[in-house]
């Protein structure tokens, strides 16, 4: 990765599976995630009401995927970031955006 990679941050309503699937094995998560359920992966995205994206050249990878009020409290059940750009910040890039999920003043 070069020192000229921009990594773009957002709140996005959904994902494709097939990206979804490819960020979960290209992070490591993929051997405790459920990679070959396609039914499965796709509930998992439609059931989370908050979905942060990073993206590199338009390509995803990184997402952060939860449950909140948008009040008060958020639970972020993925944080997943390609290998190949781990160390560019874009778990912490997810991380911050998502706490715009959980409303003002909260934790």
């Amino acid at each position: 990765m070069n020192d000229r990679a921009h990594v773009v941050y957002a709140r996005e309503p959904t994902v494709e599976v097939r990206e979804f699937r490819r960020v979960q094995e290209e992070s490591g998560l993929g051997a405790i995630r459920p990679v070959g359920d396609e039914e499965r992966l796709r509930q998992m995205i439609a059931a989370a009401n908050f979905i942060v994206t990073a993206r590199l050249d338009g390509t995803l990878v990184g997402i952060g995927r939860g449950m909140t009020d948008f009040s008060w409290c958020c639970y972020l059940s993925d944080l997943a970031v390609s290998e190949n750009v781990q160390g560019l910040g874009s778990d912490r890039g997810c991380w911050t955006r998502r706490g715009a999920c959980s409303g003002r003043g909260s934790a």
